[in-house]
């Protein structure tokens, strides 16, 4: 977690050491219990995204979230100041994950093709993996305060970045022909970020193989016609 947000966050949170890399969480309890070292929060964390999905932000009230989670009426007030904090705690652990798994792809091996690749397949295939959480992270995005929402940007913004680089660096290899690199990024960016709003957990495809798919369907709009 980057310093300004782990700051945002020790408020209320104690974050185990990052693992980085693209490995290890396959479910949103994984990851909760690999970054946050109290039980009671995490039950929070789980029992939120559960209400934020199902009711939505406005309709989920605190008392609500502490019951599912199994805990006094008050609980959320203990460990944050409020439910937009709740909110925002989501929505960072999360997406800080991502940034992590995509920028250390970023540093494999290989030419920037299959680091492309594996890019994509990550950016499609780990939110996935996090449905509930990464549609709340959507959704109720604009519940957050200003500073909150401006802090999730710039996650936002250092993920366009990587593969805006990757993209560069295919172009200065020539294994890449694009036309407009700015505007092929944000075409790449939204197509993974799409994904969620058809995707069900209950499909035939797992998020493994929808990261697959989508890495070669963006390979073949960057690679010269033969």
């Amino acid at each position: 977690m980057t310093s300004s947000l782990r700051d945002a966050a020790s408020r209320t949170l104690s974050f185990e050491p990052s693992t980085v890399g693209r490995s290890t969480e396959s479910t949103l309890p994984d990851l909760f219990q690999r970054r946050v070292e109290s039980p009671s929060i995490r039950r929070l964390l789980l029992a939120a995204v559960d209400s934020f999905w199902k009711s939505g932000f406005h309709a989920s009230s605190t008392r609500d979230i502490a019951k599912r989670a199994k805990l006094s009426p008050a609980a959320v007030y203990v460990h944050f100041k409020s439910k937009e904090e709740l909110l925002f705690t989501i929505i960072v652990v999360v997406a800080e994950r991502l940034h992590e798994r995509l920028a250390a792809t970023s540093q494999e091996a290989g030419d920037p093709t299959e680091r492309l690749k594996r890019i994509v397949q990550d950016y499609v295939a780990f939110p996935l993996k996090m449905f509930k959480a990464a549609s709340v992270a959507n959704t109720e995005f604009n519940f957050l305060n200003a500073a909150q929402r401006k802090d999730i940007v710039k996650i936002r913004d250092a993920l366009e970045l990587i593969v805006a680089d990757c993209l560069k660096e295919g172009c200065a290899t020539g294994e890449f022909r694009i036309k407009d690199i700015d505007m092929m990024k944000t075409a790449i960016v939204a197509l993974c970020r799409s994904v969620l709003r058809w995707y069900s957990p209950r499909g035939r495809r797992s998020p493994e193989q929808i990261g697959e798919y989508y890495a070669e369907l963006v390979v073949s709009m960057v690679k010269p016609a033969k």
